[in-house]
Parts: C-alpha cells; sequence; structure tokens
C-alpha cells in the first residue's frame, strides 16, 4: 500500500463520516500512532495505515472496508490493531468534530508512551524517529522527566528493556 499522507487521511476520515452518515450512526475513534504523527505533529509526511480504537466498532469497520473497496485500499488502511497498546490511563485530545463522527488524538506524551512500548526497529518502521521528535516537542532533556510521563501510563518494566535504553540515549543526544 502506498503511504498516506495528511490531506488523503482527512479526507478519509471526512469519507469515513459521510458513511456513518449513511448508515445514521454516530461514531468515535480514537487515532494513535504514525496518523497522529503525520496529522497533529507534522512530524513525518506519511504513514501505512490509521491505528485507531473505534466505536461502535463493527459499524465503523464496515463503513472502513466500504471506503477501501471504493479506493482500492487494503482493507486494514483502518484498523485497531493498537487496542493491544492502550492504556487505561491514556490522554486524547478532541482533533476533528463532524457531524457522525467524533476523532480524537493521543496527546504527546501518551504517544511517547506508546511509541517507546512498541519501538520497533528495522526497515519500514519509525518508532525511533517518533520518539525522537516527541522527546524534542515536549522539550525532555532529562531522563527522570520521560521516566515520569512513561509510568504514568504503563509499569516501567512492562517496556522492552532495549527502548528504555534507546530512550536515555536519545535523551543524552539531545543534550550535548
Amino acid at each position: 500500500m502506498a503511504a498516506l499522507n495528511r490531506t488523503q487521511i482527512l479526507d478519509l476520515l471526512h469519507e469515513l463520516n459521510a458513511e456513518l452518515a449513511a448508515r445514521n450512526v454516530v461514531g468515535q475513534v480514537q487515532l494513535a500512532g504514525g496518523a497522529v504523527m503525520c496529522l497533529v505533529f507534522r512530524a513525518r509526511d506519511a504513514t501505512r495505515d490509521v491505528d485507531a480504537a473505534f466505536e461502535p466498532s463493527s459499524v465503523v469497520l464496515e463503513a472502513a472496508l466500504a471506503i477501501a473497496a471504493r479506493r482500492n485500499l487494503p482493507d486494514a488502511w483502518l484498523n485497531n490493531a493498537v487496542k493491544g497498546y492502550l492504556s487505561d490511563r491514556g490522554t486524547f485530545d478532541p482533533f476533528l468534530d463532524l457531524d457522525h463522527l467524533r476523532v480524537f488524538v493521543a496527546d504527546a506524551r501518551y504517544m511517547l508512551a506508546m511509541k517507546t512500548l512498541a519501538f520497533r526497529t528495522g526497515e519500514g518502521y519509525r518508532d525511533e524517529q517518533d520518539v525522537r521528535y516527541l522527546l524534542r516537542h515536549l522539550d525532555i532533556t532529562r531522563w527522570a522527566d520521560a521516566e515520569a510521563i512513561l509510568a504514568a501510563y504503563y509499569p516501567l518494566a512492562g517496556y522492552p528493556p532495549y527502548a528504555l535504553e534507546a530512550v536515555r540515549e536519545l535523551i543524552e543526544m539531545h543534550r550535548s
């Protein structure tokens, strides 16, 4: 799949609103991952898919599949794979309020925690660049500040040790 840029993601969200209107349903989408990095922070040009939690899940998924078929997109252009990373302490900000769709986005602190928890490396993954951006955006220059944010969302023992070490190193690189 070709990557989705900011304009394309916004178009898809508006089209999702129209699909939900046709079904006479008001839906809610909580965005995380690369879509937030594109839409809110403009830290990157594009993302491969739109990671989200959504309600009502079956109706939103049906609407997204209809859009995928019309636009020749993969069925998973909108997916809920991020659900495994959501914290019950997660914080989302309002982003888009349409007549049949409310869109919320993970805030910067929560995004830092999720990106650190996932911290995938290798070709095609942007977690390290996203964490680097979020550390700068939040003006984090001390490990204790990053640690406090991470611990606010997930137990520190749940983060991969290599990810915590990478965050420490990124903070050190930012300070020097």
